[in-house]
């Protein structure tokens, strides 16, 4: 995961230009206590066997269970 994308493995080979949505347990708590969730939007640039590369257009941190907190993102 970078800053302008990301690369995982899927269990199904994704094409090239698809949209996709992809949301990570974040490791950190906000405050030490509440539970986040990274959630990005894009969509794919490359791919090689069941590796997908994602070209990140929009992203935010979500309190597991609830909604998106304000002012934390990028458009």
């Amino acid at each position: 995961m970078g800053s302008g994308g990301l690369l995982f493995t899927a269990s199904e080979p994704l094409p090239e230009g698809k949209r996709v949505e992809v949301s990570v347990d974040w490791p950190a708590r906000l405050d030490g206590r509440c539970a986040l969730k990274f959630v990005a939007t894009g969509h794919v640039v490359r791919t090689q066997g069941d590796a997908a590369a994602v070209a990140i257009e929009r992203y935010e941190f979500r309190t597991k269970g609830s909604g998106l907190l304000p002012d934390i993102g990028r458009e």
